[in-house]
This record gives C-alpha cells, structure tokens and sequence, in this order.
C-alpha cells in the first residue's frame, strides 16, 4: 500500500450535501510517539493489518485496544490518541464533518461510547470504498468534492451495518415479519426471549429506532406498496397492516408521509396486481419504479423477505 495524504477545502455548497470530506490518507506506521489532541471535525481510521490501542474522552480517559481489522472513530472536541504496537499497523484514515454525521451518531454508526469497531469479513467493502475514495481525490478529478461525500457516506453506511451481529439482525427480522400482527412491545420481546429494555437497546443499535417507531415504519411501508400496487380500499388496507381504524390509519399516514393515502394511491402511478379489483398487468415505467420505491421507503416491507497518519494525527 503506498502511502498518499490529500486534504480538501469544500466550498459552502459542497457544505449543503450535509457531508463534507475534509482530507483522507494511507500509510504503513511504525510505533510512534502521539501525545493526542482534539479536533474541530470527525476522523474514521482502518486498520487492516497490526493492532495497538486507542485512548480517547475526558479524564478519567478510557484505553481500547484496536486488533485489525478494525475502524474506529474520533469526534470533534473529544481528546484522543492511539499508537501502533512495535510491529506497527497500516491504516486508510478521511476526516469529515456535516450535519450527516451528527445523523450518523444519532442512529449509532457514530458512538463516543464505543469508538472501536471490529470488523470481520465487511473490512472488505470498506478498503475498497477507501481505494475508491483516494482516486476521487486525485488532482484534477472531477467534482471530487462531491465524490468524495458521496463515498464517506458509503463508509459510514458501512460502518453501520458493522456494528450489526446476526442476532441484533434477527430481532430485525422478527419484527418485520410480525409487524403488523396486534402486539404490544412486551409481547414482542417475550416471543424473542428479551426483557423489553433489552429489545428496546437491540432495535436501537441494529435500526437507530425504537420498536414501536421500527413497527410503524414497517406497516407504513406495507402500506405503502399496498396502495401503490392494488386497488384495496383504504379500509382494507389500514386492516391489512394492523390498524382496525381506518380514519386513525388516515391520519398517521398523512402524517408521517405527507399525502392522504387516496393521494399517495394517485402519486405513485398506475401498477396493479390482478385480482384486488384491478384487470391486472397495467401502468408505465414510472407507475413501476414509484411502487417499487414505495416498498422500500423508511424500513423493509413487513412480511416480506429481501433477500494517523498525516489526517489524524497533525494538524489540518
């Protein structure tokens, strides 16, 4: 891996993306002396090979080790500092800063709690996204700017879904395939053998939601594809995802989506399955890709399967 730093001077629309990418690097590094500062924006450091440790918070300040591979996360106004073992370690670091990343913390990809990731196989994703990431930089590449922001935007994403096991994914699971049932989030976290604190801490780490909020969206979401892809009435289609009240189920539609659902129906195009009341077939190019964005919308449709270098550790 050769070694490269590049570092960015967005302009104030480059800031508008909500995401800007301030400067990213790679290098092979030897045991170095680092006696931590504080930065004014966020870091994200890959370690693919070595290990070492990360010091990071206030006093009393908290050591982690980092064993690669592995990623961890330094945040603006948070003192830190790390150091290769002997050995050294080799790392792809960007630093960033936006709105979005204060989203991202919000939903968990970002936690101050727990800077250091440990990666398995999804190290993969993210050194190619990092590879991608310093060929948009390059001198003379085209809007890399805004290349460069779309790209952390796939690293934190990816960052993300790391944090998520396969058993925070079969909570997940569970819920969208029982969504719309009448149940209670007690009654969820007994069919699943939790306490409802724990499934409440799990539906947070895996989705940045609360069960109740994750259900929601998910009938929503069912919703969603119902009215865009049969002609059910509304009625019906408020009892197929679990609300027995239609108006209720009127007025948190509306709500939560911005259109009745009558207008999201007429929005979103003319794609209807046979049967429903429908001749089947039916509706153009766009009527299909309006009922296909429908079911992805917010969360998964339930019942349905689918399948230190030079940036972190000197100024700049």
């Amino acid at each position: 891996m050769a070694g490269f730093a590049r570092y960015l001077t967005p302009a104030p629309e480059h800031r508008q993306l909500g995401l800007v990418c301030l400067g990213t690097g790679a290098q092979q590094v030897r045991r170095v002396s680092f006696d931590g500062r504080v930065l004014a924006c966020y870091g994200l450091m890959l370690v693919t090979r070595g290990g070492g440790w990360l010091e990071w918070g206030d006093r009393p300040r908290r050591r982690l080790p980092v064993r690669a591979p592995a990623a961890f996360v330094v945040f603006p106004g948070l003192y830190h500092a790390y150091q290769p073992d002997p050995q050294g370690w080799s790392e792809r670091w960007v630093l960033f800063d936006g709105p979005a990343a204060a989203a991202h913390e919000r939903l968990g990809g970002l936690d101050r709690n727990a800077p250091v990731v440990p990666l398995g196989p999804a190290v993969q994703s993210l050194v190619r996204l990092f590879d991608r990431l310093g060929a948009a930089v390059e001198p003379g590449a085209p809007h890399r700017d805004v290349v460069a922001a779309a790209l952390v935007q796939q690293l934190l994403a990816e960052l993300l879904v790391g944090r998520v096991d396969a058993d925070l994914s079969r909570v997940v699971r569970y819920l969208d395939e029982h969504a719309v049932e009448p149940l209670t989030v007690g009654d969820h976290a007994r069919r699943l053998g939790l306490t409802e604190a724990a499934l409440r801490d799990e539906v947070q780490r895996a989705t940045g939601s609360t069960p109740k909020e994750y259900v929601l969206r998910a009938r929503l979401s069912r919703a969603k594809r119902l009215l865009s892809t049969t002609d059910r009435p509304v009625q019906e289609v408020a009892q197929a995802v679990g609300y027995g009240d239609p108006a209720y189920f009127t007025r948190l539609f509306t709500r939560r989506v911005g259109a009745a659902p009558t207008e999201f129906r007429r929005s979103a195009g003319g794609v209807r399955e046979a049967g429903a009341g429908s001749s089947g077939g039916g509706g153009g190019g766009f009527g299909r890709r309006a009922a296909e964005r429908a079911a992805v919308d917010g969360a998964p449709v339930a019942g349905e399967s689918r399948t230190g270098g030079p940036g972190l550790t000197s100024g700049g």
